[in-house]
């Protein structure tokens, strides 16, 4: 009997093996293009500068084989090595606790390398300081403003080129994938750039002024505690700008916040590093590692996925499933690169490293340096959901209206009229001929029968334009089910790293399973967006809109391998920005939601902002970085108060940045409606006369009470924001005003500060 269980698990080993090289099949095994060769000499500098300007050298330091960015100002050391770790060995442990040890690899390493086996896909990692600079196998040679180093890992038949740049404000460190040289056994899928630049050492855990800071949602940082409990540190990960679309997924694994902007950074005291990821920021991930004791660090960093892959499932047996990543046949095209920025005194915080970003957004082009004019109240108008109508027991498509386009002229002339206001925003999401679900692309670009007809939108558009109203109308260029308006569901798709394309789902959101009862769609040929996009405009300049929204657009990021030019998402932020400058350009404004940002910067107004981040249970604090960054320059809007759950919070997040409120409404209530998977529905009636309630009363009092305060800093940007106490935030204004906000269920004093429970003070201005 033993012996039959041993041939049975053999035979079971052998069929799964042999399913996962079937199911890899259809990725032919291809020639590197660059083949791995280690040379016969390997050339290097000597210690010497090889750039400098007026502030910084950037220098090769054959002794300890590193480089280094010397501030001639400070006369400080910055290198992707930490300070106490450029010696042979330093005590890393806990103050107080353990002798001295040998530096661990990992930290004298410019690059961490990610890479499988092409017999059976096994994935493993390995550090370039182990396994090429310690061998001696590496060369080093001067380009123009800065550096090569050219790491040679023999034993795997790899290697990998990391140059060194100085800027004007600190130095950049990058790898050109096309470069990378491989055999035939190892292939090369990640890399992580400078993984120990942004790291605070275990010595220093639990001290205020030592902290990491991640970009999840608005930010938060992490104030690193060493857990002697346990062995392992905790590793968090999130995607730039959300997990690649075009990537099946089956499961939704969390409902939590994306990051949004491609920057990191650590604070070491008065001392701190800012890390922005110039390109190839849609195929990385900001990696935190918090107190690993193997390393002696808490670190935060970036991991680039320079190889694309998609999942596939092969059911064997009845309960017996096999999982299979297939790779992409070329690395992206897109070079990746990581810029680091020295901070120091109150510059070195996250306050410090928003405004560094902000500033580079700026230099660059993205960010246009011109005073926003914010809005108050911001209102997204949905029309309706697709549904089935059954005549004689035979099914048809019918639409279920929540909002006609005269209820939405109604609503929109009746907040008018209460509030006042002269500057409101107004979006029509979900009246195309799919209404709020995904079917044709930007709804066939035309308006939904149900709903009205053009003489409808035309009245509100007559009445936005003469009462300070900033109408957009939504439409989703990205994401399709039927074939229409230009793509098919035939030749219109993005194709999938395995060579098929993507069927996408929409998720239960209590399950997180796929929902069986709602179609499935596809994602938009990215060789297709601009022609979508020219169709939306031609459509636009008909109706004469004078705003678009792109919800869908601004906040996702997509890989199409169609193109090898769309691996891994590359160049998705410049096709976007194409897209976005040219609307800006013909004089239309752009509305946006939940955006990334590299299309925030191209918004007239951006909702649904991240207001908090995804609330690990690591993080010390929530922080608004995104606020701080685009604050005075765009105006913003949080989620939509009356659909969350706690609207006090949602409130008082909206007066600690400055932000407007949204305000999610319809114009009558059908319990149908719950079969949406959309959760914009539920609490989003304007007013019901039969029972006298709705959305109507909470807009009023809510911009009653902000009112005076908002005036006061429309247009301002954020100079400094500090977390008081575990309740109490303290956000200062460029023009003088200072906002103090209570959380708590207490009363907050100090000095001349009272800020009730739950409520705000201002001060100055």
């Amino acid at each position: 009997m033993k012996n039959f269980k041993r041939l049975f698990s053999s035979a079971v080993c052998l069929l799964l093996c042999s399913v996962i090289l079937l199911l890899a099949g259809c990725n032919e095994q291809r020639v590197a293009e660059q083949p791995y060769e280690l040379p016969g000499e390997l050339d290097k500098l000597q210690t010497t500068c090889v750039a400098e300007n007026e502030r910084y050298s950037l220098i090769w330091n054959a002794e300890k084989s590193c480089v280094i960015l010397f501030d001639k100002a400070t006369e400080y050391e910055w290198s992707y090595v930490p300070e106490d770790s450029m010696n042979d060995s330093y005590d890393y442990s806990v103050e107080g606790a353990g002798d001295s040890a040998n530096v661990h690899p990992r930290i004298k390493s410019p690059v961490l390398v990610q890479y499988f086996m092409t017999s059976n896909f096994q994935e493993d990692e390995t550090n370039a300081y182990a396994m090429s600079i310690s061998k001696d196998n590496f060369t080093v040679s001067a380009v123009e403003n800065g550096l090569e180093m050219m790491l040679y890992f023999d034993d795997r038949g790899f290697a990998v080129p990391v140059r060194f740049t100085l800027n004007d404000k600190g130095v950049d460190v990058s790898v050109d994938p096309t470069k990378i040289q491989e055999n035939e056994i190892y292939n090369v899928y990640g890399i992580t750039l400078a993984p120990f630049f942004c790291s605070v050492s275990n010595k220093n855990a639990s001290k205020d002024d030592y902290y990491l800071f991640t970009p999840s949602g608005s930010g938060a940082i992490i104030s690193p505690v060493v857990d002697n409990t346990k062995d392992a540190p905790v590793v968090l990960s999130d995607y730039v700008y959300g997990q690649d679309a075009n990537v099946t997924m089956f499961e939704n694994k969390a409902n939590a916040e994306t990051v949004r902007m491609p920057m990191y950074g650590a604070v070491n005291g008065d001392k701190g590093v800012c890390a922005i990821i110039k390109s190839g920021a849609e195929n990385a991930k900001v990696t935190t590692t918090i107190a690993h004791k193997l390393t002696g660090y808490s670190h935060v960093t970036a991991d680039f996925t320079i190889r694309g892959c998609q999942e596939v499932v092969q059911n064997l047996f009845t309960a017996t499933t096999v999982k299979a990543k297939l790779y992409a046949d070329a690395f992206t095209p897109e070079n990746i690169t990581v810029g680091y920025y020295p901070l120091y005194g109150e510059d070195a915080s996250y306050v410090g490293m928003a405004e560094t970003y902000r500033d580079y957004l700026t230099e660059t082009g993205y960010l246009k340096n011109e005073k926003s004019n914010d809005s108050l109240l911001n209102l997204k108008l949905f029309g309706g959901i697709e549904t089935k109508e059954f005549h004689f027991g035979i099914p048809s498509d019918a639409m279920l209206v929540a909002t006609t386009l005269d209820q939405a002229y109604n609503i929109i002339k009746d907040v008018k009229d209460r509030t006042g206001l002269n500057n409101i925003n107004a979006n029509l999401i979900g009246f195309g001929q799919s209404g709020n679900d995904i079917g044709t692309v930007a709804g066939n670009y035309e308006i939904g029968g149900d709903f009205g007809d053009e003489d409808d939108l035309k009245k509100i558009i007559k009445y936005s334009n003469a009462n300070g109203v900033n109408l957009f109308m939504n439409f989703d260029m990205v994401r399709f089910s039927k074939s229409g308006g230009g793509v098919s569901t035939a030749f219109g798709k993005a194709d999938a790293a395995n060579g098929s394309y993507t069927t996408l789902n929409y998720y239960s959101l209590s399950l997180r399973t796929k929902e069986p009862t709602l179609r499935s769609y596809y994602l938009v040929a990215r060789t297709k967006l601009s022609e979508v996009a020219t169709n939306i405009k031609d459509v636009a300049a008909e109706w004469k809109l004078p705003g678009i929204s792109l919800d869908s657009l601004t906040s996702i990021s997509y890989s199409d391998y169609s193109e090898e030019k769309y691996y891994s998402r590359a160049f998705f932020d410049d096709q976007v920005k194409g897209i976005m400058s040219k609307y800006n350009a013909d004089g239309y404004k752009l509305a946006g939601s939940d955006a990334n940002a590299f299309a925030a910067a191209f918004c007239s107004h951006v909702y649904d902002v991240p207001m908090q981040s995804s609330k690990h249970r690591s993080y010390s604090y929530d922080v608004p970085a995104y606020q701080i960054v685009f604050k005075g320059l765009v105006s913003m809007s949080g989620s939509s108060a009356n659909l969350s759950t706690d609207d006090r919070v949602n409130f008082l997040k909206a007066v600690e940045s400055g932000s407007g409120l949204t305000y999610s409404l319809i114009g009558e209530y059908d319990t149908n409606l719950i079969t949406s998977a959309q959760n914009v529905f539920y609490g989003s009636v304007y007013w019901d006369n039969t029972i006298e309630r709705g959305a109507r009363e909470n807009i009023e009092a809510a911009v009653k009470e902000y009112k005076d305060l908002f005036n006061k800093v429309n247009g301002a940007k954020i100079v400094d924001h500090k977390i008081i106490n575990e309740d109490v935030r303290m956000t200062v204004y460029d023009n003088g005003t200072t906002v103090y906000v209570n959380y708590g269920t207490e009363e907050f004093v100090d000095g001349d500060v009272t800020v009730a429970a739950q409520n705000f003070t201002v001060k100055g201005a």
